[in-house]
């Protein structure tokens, strides 16, 4: 799964075959059919797997309630920030390159990959809905479409930084939401 995860976001779906993933997991080819009847249901796997990584990563700043709502918010996506500038300015969120690649090409991806960026949104939702009730953001703000703002804009600004190689668009998108609109 590893394997095909690293592959796949780094050359995409379609261009990630199946022998490419076991040469460099080193395993047969029939220990691929043992687990996944075909490539489709592996690459639905590896969003998974991709999304239990992410929770992973993000768990520690999205839930340290010493911090206030929208430093947790802020703290998160400087995480990822700081994974993306680790690996040079590369390969991106899985995630979002899949939406790109294959949101028209498969319902089952698309369902999937609308599952995951729908539950970061909510995620971010209920901690911008603390912040409200906290007094931080205005009370007429929708804190879902707030969240849904910055997560569009935020994988926005990576697509920009992935061609710009450089994690400037996504500091800038950090300090634009935090500095200036939820200032």
């Amino acid at each position: 799964m590893r394997a095909g995860l690293d592959i796949i976001i780094t050359k995409g779906f379609n261009g990630t075959g199946i022998d490419a993933i076991l040469k460099q997991a080193n395993v047969p080819k029939g220990s691929f059919y043992n687990f996944f009847s075909c490539k489709e249901e592996f690459g639905l796997a590896v969003i998974d797997l991709f999304l239990a990584d992410m929770l992973v990563l993000l768990e520690p700043a999205m839930e340290d309630v010493s911090l206030p709502p929208l430093m947790r918010i802020r703290k998160s996506l400087e995480v990822l920030i700081t994974r993306f500038e680790d690996n040079n300015c590369n390969k991106g969120c899985l995630i979002a390159n899949l939406a790109l690649e294959m949101s028209d090409q498969c319902e089952a991806f698309r369902q999937r990959l609308e599952y995951a960026l729908q539950g970061w949104i909510d995620s971010l939702a209920a901690l911008l809905k603390e912040a409200r009730e906290d007094g931080a953001i205005p009370i007429d703000v929708e804190p879902a479409v707030l969240a849904e703002s910055i997560v569009t804009s935020f994988e926005g600004a990576l697509l920009r930084a992935k061609v710009m190689k450089s994690v400037e668009p996504l500091k800038n998108f950090v300090n634009l939401y935090f500095d200036v609109f939820l200032a």
